[in-house]
């Protein structure tokens, strides 16, 4: 069996908002930070989905190397 060493950070916002990744407190100012951290050879990304949830909420799914 393979050894995939994946994370998933699933992240949740009441309201979906189009304020620019730059924008302090906004949901893709969060996801933008988050994957900011991640290391180049270790943090690759893999998959990321968003979904509106049924109370109007969003959530996006986010899946990279560990």
């Amino acid at each position: 069996m393979a050894a995939y060493n994946t994370r998933v950070k699933i992240f949740i916002s009441s309201k979906a908002n189009a304020d620019a990744d730059s924008v302090a407190g906004s949901y893709a100012k969060e996801i933008n930070d988050y994957i900011q951290t991640l290391d180049d050879g270790t943090g690759t990304v893999l998959q990321m989905n968003t979904v509106e949830l049924l109370n109007g909420s969003i959530m996006t799914i986010l899946v990279h190397l560990g």
